[in-house]
């Protein structure tokens, strides 16, 4: 596991969705622009962004975005 993680975000082109790639991922563009931890969360709470999964962005990102989601409060509670 790396000691620090880094991300980063390629915006939409071409109707492609924003899409989370980890640092140094093949398939990140040269568009792609730094993000940290928290940004890279936001980013894919977004509709339609994505999390790669040819590098460790959906597996070290989306468990967490999805336990977040799980311990949020029912509306009314």
């Amino acid at each position: 596991m790396p000691t620090r993680w880094a991300w980063l975000l390629d915006g939409r082109t071409h109707g492609r969705p924003a899409t989370v790639h980890a640092e140094g991922c093949p398939n990140a563009t040269d568009r792609a622009h730094p993000l940290g931890t928290m940004q890279a969360l936001d980013a894919l709470s977004r509709p339609g962004a994505t999390a790669c999964t040819t590098c460790d962005a959906a597996e070290a990102l989306l468990p967490i975005l999805a336990h977040g989601q799980n311990d949020a409060p029912a509306p009314g509670d």
